[in-house]
């Protein structure tokens, strides 16, 4: 029975790949996405959100120090031995994935409307605030940006700032 249900399974996933039907919206799909990945790389080639973070220390009354911005899904750098336990890699991938839900709902958010009233924006901010944490527990105040790079084949990349948060006391 079991591998029946698998088959069907796989079955099911290759006939959703292979018809393309209308893309459904709707409340109750949003509150599930946090279960599926975002696919949205394989349908184009192009910019590809990244975050960036800084953080500042207080020096004086209305004088901030900021640090320099910081990316903060970067590359690990692949061994063997993540064939079989690779935690840190799988951890980043979450991130990278609630950025890219993050680029999503900026880019459908409506014209006007405020970005720190959606869900991926608390999110966001707290994970850029975790980050900065763990380099450097001594700030006051942090900052995010998301950025859209698109790498070249010449290694220089274009970056375009898609969003910058406002400066926020820690």
């Amino acid at each position: 029975m079991t591998e029946l249900l698998f088959v069907f399974y796989f079955l099911v996933l290759l006939a959703t790949l292979l018809l393309k039907g209308p893309v459904v919206k709707g409340p109750w799909l949003f509150l599930m996405r946090a279960f599926f990945p975002n696919w949205k790389f394989f349908h184009a080639v192009g910019y590809v959100p990244h975050l960036y973070a800084r953080s500042a220390a207080q020096q004086g009354p209305g004088e901030l120090l900021w640090a320099e911005w910081v990316l903060i899904y970067p590359r690990c750098h692949r061994r063997l031995h993540h064939l079989f336990h690779n935690a840190d890699t799988n951890l980043g991938l979450g991130q990278q994935n609630l950025v890219d839900h993050f680029w999503a709902d900026l880019y459908d958010l409506p014209e006007g409307a405020d970005p720190r009233e959606l869900v991926t924006y608390a999110m966001i901010a707290r994970l850029a605030e975790q980050v900065l944490r763990a380099r450097d527990a001594n700030f006051t105040h942090s900052q995010f940006e998301l950025r859209m790079v698109l790498d070249r084949p010449t290694g220089k990349s274009d970056t375009q700032v898609m969003m910058t948060s406002p400066v926020v006391p820690c």
